[in-house]
């Protein structure tokens, strides 16, 4: 009985490791992303879980039945809480891109990415796009799974931990994205507004010209134009927001209940 226990127990454990990586493998394309096909996804997140449990000693989980469940409920529940973070530059490039294609007026020209099931405006996808490209080659990509893999030796699979830190994890990160997509978009706010007080100025000036149909186009044209000047600024912001993947096992050592 012990030795089928001890069996079962270290089957799991590699599971029980790859279900804290699933939700960031669903969600983020350093770990796959919605792209890429669930089986693919899948294969990730228990490829990389066994890695994780083997470097960490391979400890079998001595764990059946309900415990079993309560532990894998709670590693899926931890997993969504770090997938918040690591998806937080994405969602943030989302977000500025979409504020500024508003802005515009440009969001009738939005794309439908099919095997995200949902819509992405122009400069949305772009900045999405640049995002993961500047992260893969200027080593976000590998700062993100250090973190996530040396969060299994600060924080191990079955060790206690309350869900309290899980919420303000969260919040931490969608405030810092927050902060970073009106950040991005700003310029194109800017551009937007002068548009703006051009054309009323020149309204103002020549009541007679027929100035009102111009706005639009201006809005547009001087928004995307701000946006282009403050690209590298811009890529600075998103991919400064991939470093907080990197502090993840010190998050997690810090949380109560985490080791000191």
């Amino acid at each position: 009985m012990t030795g089928t226990l001890l069996e079962a127990g270290a089957l799991a454990a590699p599971l029980l490791h790859a279900l804290r990586l699933a939700p960031m493998a669903a969600l983020s394309p350093f770990l796959g992303g919605p792209l890429v096909p669930a089986p693919l996804r899948l294969v990730l997140a228990i490829g990389l879980g066994s890695a994780a449990w083997l470097l960490g000693g391979a400890r079998p989980v001595a764990a059946e039945g309900l415990a079993l469940a309560v532990l894998a409920a709670r590693e899926l529940a931890l997993g969504a809480g770090l997938a918040v973070v690591v998806a937080a530059p994405l969602e943030a490039a989302r977000a500025a891109g979409r504020l500024a294609d508003t802005a515009r007026g440009a969001t009738l020209a939005e794309l439908h990415v099919a095997p995200l099931r949902q819509r992405e405006t122009a400069l949305g996808d772009l900045l999405v796009q640049q995002l993961i490209v500047l992260a893969a080659t200027g080593g976000g990509l590998q700062l993100v799974l250090r973190g996530l893999l040396l969060g299994f030796a600060t924080l191990p699979v079955g060790a206690p931990f309350p869900a309290g830190p899980l919420p303000e994890l969260a919040l931490r990160a969608s405030g810092k994205a927050l902060a970073v997509a009106v950040a991005v978009a700003s310029p194109a706010l800017a551009g937007v507004l002068a548009a703006e007080l051009a054309v009323a100025a020149l309204v103002r000036v020549a009541p007679g010209l027929q100035l009102p149909e111009l706005t639009q186009p201006a809005r547009a044209s001087l928004g995307l134009l701000a946006m282009a000047l403050s690209a590298s600024a811009a890529a600075g912001r998103l991919v400064s927001l991939v470093a907080l993947g990197g502090p993840l096992p010190a998050l997690l050592g810090a949380a109560p209940g985490g080791p000191p």
